[in-house]
């Protein structure tokens, strides 16, 4: 009872050595919890690392082992015909530019969680952005036999983005839909004015859908739904924490909506630029803070 202030009891009291003992014990069950569930997250963060480090391996390892053969085989003349040296050095650049992007992906998160990240946001066409991210994810989708379509009206008012910022949000989101759509699926882009003052930008798939918990395990920064040696998919698993905290960077958000076995639906939400101005978030954006909810 001592603990908690002026003793109740006559000092050098039974009752006053039992309060004082009481006390005691409520305080270090207190500090046993707290540390328990420290060391409970800390372990739970240590083995998303191991697990990402693991994944991060071989994605590195698969487009360097391309590099080093296709230009090995450059190099010694091995191929001397003039149709597989253009087709070889295709595949090297394809390699390279994979791998700048897994690289390029690391340097993002790393950024974020050091509140390094910026953006410069600027009145643009959503239009625009989106027709070049279509030319970029086209190819992937049409190895598959996927359709993808899109959807902006004709009289979108602009967008206060960073230009380069939104279109990173964008091909991650169209990359995410198509890896995990199978083939001859369909993956859907969908943009729309919100009553918040905010531009919609959806984008749905009929892939194989999430439950909420593998929801959480997508958004954490080092997770993988498709994660360990024999996982399907190639990639890092950054990709949707990564336009969550380029999307709150604008000053918006992000939110899924998934259902196993159906397909999932992704929306960013990103200011206009006719809308009111729009507090900047606090300075250092985190990966684990949680979605919320726009009304």
């Amino acid at each position: 009872m001592r603990g908690f202030g002026k003793s109740w009891f006559r000092e050098g009291s039974l009752l006053a050595e039992f309060g004082e003992s009481m006390g005691q014990g409520v305080r270090q069950q207190k500090q046993a919890l707290a540390l328990n569930a420290a060391k409970v997250d800390a372990e739970l963060a240590s083995k998303a690392k191991s697990e990402f480090i693991a994944n991060m391996s071989h994605e590195l390892r698969t487009p360097l082992n391309a590099i080093i053969g296709f230009s090995d085989m450059l190099a010694t003349k091995t191929v001397t015909g003039e149709e597989k040296v253009i087709q070889y050095s295709a595949y090297i650049k394809q390699a390279a530019e994979h791998l700048l992007a897994l690289i390029n992906g690391i340097l993002d998160v790393s950024k974020i969680q050091a509140g390094k990240l910026s953006v410069d946001p600027e009145p643009i066409s959503l239009a625009h952005v989106i027709d070049s991210c279509l030319l970029i994810t086209d190819a992937k989708a049409k190895e598959k036999n996927i359709t993808v379509d899109s959807v902006v009206p004709e009289k979108m008012p602009m967008l206060l983005a960073d230009p380069l910022r939104l279109k990173q949000i964008i091909i991650n989101l169209l990359g995410n839909a198509v890896k995990f759509t199978p083939e001859w699926g369909k993956v859907r882009l969908e943009a729309a004015v919100h009553t918040t003052g905010m531009a919609t930008i959806s984008v749905s798939d009929t892939g194989p859908g999430m439950d909420a918990e593998e929801i959480d395990t997508a958004m954490s920064p080092f997770g993988q739904v498709d994660s360990g040696f024999n996982k399907k998919h190639e990639g890092t698993g950054l990709g949707l924490p990564i336009a969550l905290a380029l999307a709150r960077l604008h000053g918006g958000d992000l939110q899924i909506h998934s259902t196993k076995g159906v397909g999932t639906r992704v929306s960013v939400f990103i200011p206009l630029a006719a809308a009111a101005p729009v507090a900047p978030p606090p300075t250092g954006t985190h990966l684990h803070q949680e979605p919320r909810r726009l009304s």
